[in-house]
């Protein structure tokens, strides 16, 4: 079974998320977040180690293999997670799903956010996510020595090999086309 590296209490303390958020719902959600996006940063190899080591309980400051991934643990990993999992858990949360169909608590005191609303917070999280993301993947970079299996493991066929994670942003260029101007300086400009 594959350990939790950051609880949901951990979350709910140290994040925005209030007391009354499912502990089931944060848990799936933060299963979901290290297999599809931890695994992505670390490599299946040093993935797998760190996960071992938790489940077999063997994570101590007297092993340098172990001290060195609680350092990760504690300084690089928590913090990704705990955003990721907000940002991905802000549509889990929100809606629940039922035998009657794929519905959303509401309360007489509460208001539900527009869906542009939604988008911007998810956005905003996810962008927090990836800054601990790159924070994280340019702390391996640096020790590679002390984490060999970041860039040496992952030899099976099967295995993920770590990607380096880059910022989601785009650029708003205006939206008008090139003026008539500019076809008469750069005549091989077809879309103009």
């Amino acid at each position: 079974m594959t350990p939790l590296l950051v609880t949901a209490s951990t979350i709910k303390t140290y994040g925005v998320l209030e007391n009354n958020v499912d502990v089931k719902l944060i848990n799936s959600t933060t299963l979901m977040i290290q297999d599809i996006q931890l695994q992505q940063i670390l490599g299946t190899d040093l993935y797998n180690q760190i996960c071992d080591q938790i489940n077999a309980s063997t994570v101590n400051t007297y092993d340098a293999v172990s001290a060195a991934n609680i350092t990760l643990l504690n300084d690089y990993i928590t913090n990704f997670l705990m955003n990721a999992v907000i940002a991905e858990g802000c549509l889990t949360f929100l809606y629940r799903f039922s035998n009657k169909g794929i519905i959303t608590a509401n309360s007489d005191n509460q208001f539900p956010i527009t869906e542009a609303q939604l988008d911007r917070i998810i956005a905003k999280w996810q962008n927090q996510a990836d800054f601990y993301a790159k924070r994280l993947s340019d702390y391996l970079d640096q020790e590679s020595a002390t984490y060999p299996l970041y860039y040496n493991g992952n030899s099976d066929s099967s295995d993920i090999n770590p990607k380096i994670p880059k910022y989601n942003t785009g650029f708003y260029l205006g939206n008008k086309r090139r003026q008539n101007e500019y076809k008469k300086l750069w005549p091989y400009c077809k879309d103009c």
